[in-house]
Parts: C-alpha cells; structure tokens; sequence
C-alpha cells in the first residue's frame, strides 16, 4: 500500500507540473548563457513475459536538452541531454526496456589557436540490435558508455597538431538466449601537417585496442568467444602541385598488429609505400600513375578482412611475402556527356612460397544522354588479364547503367550492374557479381503508390561456396495524411563470421579458417499503417517478421523474431497524451534457453516544457 501511495504521489506531483505555464528566459550571472528545454511525463506503464516478472507501476519519465556557453561561445559551450525512463528506438515514453542515460558534449577555445571538445554519454538499459545481413536483426538490451576527449594547436606558421583520445564499453544480453555479451576499446591519436616551401607535409600516430566477449548463439555448445586486438601505425606523407595542373603524393607507413580470435591469432608488421601523380596538360586529357609497394602480403590481406569485419587468418602467417603494383590511367572527353578510359597495370606478388606476376589491360567509356523521353546513364569496361608462366588469360568485363523517365504521372528508374574477373589482392583470385534494382511511383489525385525491387549476387570465381545473394522489396501506399500503408519483404544466403556485433560477411574467404565460418540464410518481412486524420494526432501500428537459419561446425540453428509495435498519440498544445503498446518474440533452437515473449504497454500524459 505505501508503495502504491508513493507511485501516486509522484504521478500526482507530474500531474501538476504539466499545469504549470513555461518560464521565461532567465539571466544567469553575468557571463553564462543558458537554454534549457525537455519534456517531463507520467503515465501507467504494465510490463509480462515468459522471461520476466510481470510489473505494473504509474512513473515519471522524460528528457531534457541543457546548452549553453560561457563568457563567449568561442570560449567555452555545453551540451547536456539526459532522459529517464525514455525510448530511443520506437516512442518517446515506452519502450520493452525502461531505457535510461545522458549526452554530454563541450567545446573549448573553439576561437582560439587551441580548440577542444570533450564528450561523455552514459545509457542503461537500451536496446539495440544484432546484426544479420539483410534481415530484421535480433534485438538486445544492455548498459554502455564512450567518453572522447580531442585537443589541437593550430597556430599561424607552425606545423598543426592534434591529439584525441577515446574510450568505450557496452554489456548487452540477446533476449532469447542465457548468455551475454560484451566490449570495449580505446583509442589514442595523434596527427600533423604543415606547409613548406610549397611541400604540403603531414604525419600520424594511433594506437588502437579493444576486447569483446560473446556467445556463440547459433550452436549448441553456447560457447563463449572472445576477442582481443592492440594495434599501432605511422606514417608520413608529402605532396606537391606539379606543372601541367598537376600533383603527386608520397605515403609511407608501418602498421603493427597482435590481435586474437577464438584461439586464432596474428601478429606482424606492415611496412608500405604508395605513390601517385596525375596532370591535366590540356582541359579534355587527364594522365596518371600510382605504384604501391607492400613488404607482408599476407599482412595486407589481413588488414583488408579487418576493415570488412573479419579478424583471423590462416596459420600461414608467419611466410614472408611482398608485392608490388603499378598502374597508369588517362581519361579522355570526347563530349561534355562521353569520356573514355584506359588502364595498363603490373602486379607481382611472392606468397606461399611462390612468385606470382599479372598484367592487366583494359579500357571503356562512359557515357549519358536523353533516351525515349528520359535519361540514360552508362559505364562499359573490358580488360585482358594475363598471368606469368603459364597460358592463363582472361578477358573480364564490368558494366553499370541506370535509366529513369516519367511517363506522365508515372515515375520509374532502374539500374543494373555486371563484372566479372574484377581482380582482389591476390592475383590467382577473381570475382564477379551482378545486381539489379527498379523503383516505380505513381500519382492518383491525393493517393500516391510507391514501389522497389532490388536483387545482387557476388562470389570468387573460382572457389564454390562463397556466393553471397540478397534481394529486396517495398512498397507504400499513402492517401494524404489520412492513412499510410507500408510493406516490405528481404531474403539473403551468404557465410559470415560471428563478432560482438552479429553476423558479419566475410571478405577474401580464402583466409578464414572454414571452422569459424557461419552458413546463413533467412527471409524477413513487415508491414505498417500510420494515420494522421487530424492535426495533432497520429497513430502507428508496425509489425516485423523473420526467420533464418544457420549451420556453424556442423551445428543447425533455427531462429525467429517478431516485433509489434503500436502507438498512438494526441498533442494539444504542449500537452501530449500518448498509448502504446510493444511485444517481442524472440528464441533460437540451439539456445537451452526457451523463446523469450515479453510484452509491454502504456498510458500517460506528456508535456514540452521551453525553461529558458
């Protein structure tokens, strides 16, 4: 009974916060600046599921936006953001998890030769998302933080420099599975540039590590992985205007890395030196030449799978390798709307034991122009690729065209795109892909009907297995303000490596141990309606959908989601009275843990309050 008066009270006390007119500005001291605005809440709030408690509470909840400076806004400025008991994914007052935190941001000297910022953000119990390629990703709740500080010197006739530093870490948990998850990193940086004697130079340091721990969710072993990665670069670079309107660059870095993967590691340096120069000696030609020069192949195709999200390798890593690359281009306008290219490029590695060399050969226009009415765009590359010591050649093409029009009220686009022999890092690979893609929109009076359709396909020639498709379609149908319809459906087939983040494609498949790698496949769709007949007031209703499966060592995995989402909401005034309700299915068949069901509603009333 005592708690029930205190939830009563405090609902009582928003109550009369919301009669309360807004204050005008208001002068703090003689050098601070202040504006300070948000909304405060109160409603009933019901809560159940399999997983959960049930609860039922009568609350407050809200936001509120803090800036201003102090002395001068090019002295110093703040931003605060908190909120309590707010959503950040579907409404302002509900959500499947009472969702929690603040914002801080601050400038320093911004007018200064010295400027800096600092930055802080704190959430407790938001929910978030793991990822899966092309469907609806599963949902996740947890705690996280970043902090950011960056500092730099910028002063007249001096070399620049700037130094930041940043730290962050999450915890999070996947409904539907016992297992939870998390990370961290942290960052350090430092950079620099200055100009002499028409030489524009500059040089850079980072520092980079970070950790992560997480469930293997779609075998049955609920296994925990873990990852570690530190890792360090540097580097310097110069370039200058050449005659002929023209300029070159010279770059020259090292990068050393130690990073860990479920038991597969790698460590390594990675010395590298590029180049590149171009002119344009008349207004129609342009010429230019790039080498690059790499001392740990396999170290490159390391940092190549990082950038894609991947972080192992083979145990292979310890055999030296190099290589090396030229390629020189021109590019020719013929026409304002007709250019033609060229390319001649060289290319020799040492990998595994053994040299391997490639020439490459191509060239092709682009082109656009008015067609039947509408506008057409195209690009057309051939190349003959050539391999050392042996009788290997290969002709590849890559083509992309897009076309749009209106046909009266009627408005459709499309695109469609081909390669094939489109060379990676290693000369013995090549891939190939094609998509697709068409749009249509058209007008009835009030009533406007839109559509898509997307389709691509990709994969490395010459190893199976590593095809990736997806496609996609939409559709939405609206009638002024008074109703909106929406539709969509997504299926995707692809391998992928499990990180903190979800499933993540994975590049260069060659260099992943086959143990690790993930099969998945699924389809996912949804639907919405959303109404505004009234100015004022809105009401939304959204439903998600998806399924998929997946195979990892041998292990099969089923797994479903399905969102529902309703919202309607009233503004008079500043006043708000808003009623939602959330339900969540989510379960995986290799979890021990049952499907997790949880549902939750609210009722309340909201008022936008302008302080100062």
């Amino acid at each position: 009974m005592r708690c029930f008066t205190q939830k009563a009270g405090w609902g009582l006390a928003g109550l009369l916060l919301f009669l309360l007119p807004s204050a005008a500005q208001v002068q703090v001291g003689d050098n601070v600046n202040l504006h300070l605005n948000g909304m405060l809440s109160s409603g009933y709030t019901g809560s159940y599921g399999d997983l959960i408690e049930s609860s039922h509470s009568l609350g407050l909840g809200g936001y509120g936006a803090l800036s201003g400076f102090y002395y001068d806004p090019n002295f110093m400025t703040f931003d605060l953001s908190p909120y309590y008991n707010q959503s950040r994914d579907n409404s302002n007052s509900q959500s499947l998890s009472a969702a929690s935190g603040f914002n801080f941001a601050s400038g320093v000297f911004s007018g200064s030769h010295f400027p800096g910022s600092i930055s802080y953000s704190q959430s407790y119990n938001s929910t978030g998302n793991f990822g899966v390629p092309g469907l609806a990703n599963f949902t996740t709740h947890g705690n996280s933080d970043t902090f950011g500080i960056n500092w730099s010197a910028l002063v007249p006739n001096l070399p620049t420099l700037s130094v930041g530093y940043q730290r962050g870490s999450s915890q999070y948990s996947i409904y539907g599975t016992s297992s939870d998850g998390n990370n961290s990193f942290q960052g350090f940086n430092v950079r620099s540039g200055y100009t002499v004697d028409g030489f524009n130079l500059s040089a850079y340091y980072t520092n980079t590590t970070s950790q992560a721990q997480f469930p293997e969710l779609f075998s049955n072993s609920q296994q925990i992985e873990a990852t570690h990665s530190d890792n360090q670069s540097y580097g310097f670079g110069a370039g200058h205007l050449l005659p002929l309107r023209g300029q070159f660059s010279l770059n020259v870095n090292r990068s050393e890395m130690n990073d860990n993967f479920d038991g597969y590691g790698y460590s390594g340096t990675v010395d590298t030196v590029s180049g590149a120069a171009g002119i344009q000696p008349i207004n129609k030609l342009h010429l230019s030449f790039a080498a690059n020069y790499s001392d740990n192949l396999t170290g490159t195709l390391y940092q190549s799978a990082i950038n894609a999200g991947a972080i192992v390798l083979q145990p292979n890593q310890y055999s030296s390798s190099h290589s090396t690359d030229f390629t020189g281009t021109a590019s020719y306008a013929f026409l304002p709307n007709l250019q033609a290219q060229a390319y001649a490029e060289r290319r020799t590695q040492y990998f595994l034991g053994e040299n391997f060399g490639a020439n490459s050969y191509g060239g092709g226009v682009t082109y656009s122009h008015g067609l039947l009415g509408g506008n057409w765009n195209a690009v057309v590359m051939a190349t003959d690729n050539t391999v050392d010591n042996s009788n290997l050649s290969s002709l590849g093409l890559t083509a992309n065209t897009t076309y749009s029009r209106y046909f009266g009220a009627w408005y459709v686009d499309g695109s469609f795109g081909y390669a094939q022999n489109a060379q990676t890092l290693l000369i013995t690979y090549t891939t190939s892909y094609y998509n697709y893609a068409a749009h249509v929109r058209r007008r009835f009076g009030k009533l406007i009907w839109t559509s898509g359709a997307s389709f691509s396909r990709s994969g490395l020639t010459a190893q199976p297995g590593t095809a990736t498709s997806s496609e996609g379609y939409s559709t939405s149908l609206g009638y002024k303000n008074w109703i909106t319809a929406t539709g969509s459906y997504a299926k995707s087939n692809a391998n992928g490596l499990l990180t903190a983040t979800g499933l993540t494609p994975t590049p260069l498949p060659v260099i992943i141990p086959s143990n690790l790698l993930i099969l998945y496949g699924g389809q996912s769709y949804s639907a919405g309606l959303s109404s505004a007949p009234v100015r004022g007031f809105t009401l939304s209703g959204n439903f998600a959908h998806a399924i998929s499966n997946t195979l990892s060592t041998g292990v099969g995995s089923w797994n479903k989601t399905e969102l529902y989402n309703l919202l309607a909401q009233y503004q008079f005034r500043k006043m708000y009275f808003t009623g939602g309700y959330d339900r969540l299915l989510q379960g995986f068949s290799a979890s021990p843990t049952a499907p997790a069901s949880i549902s939750s509603f609210y009722a309340g009333v909201s008022r936008w309050f302008n302080l100062f």
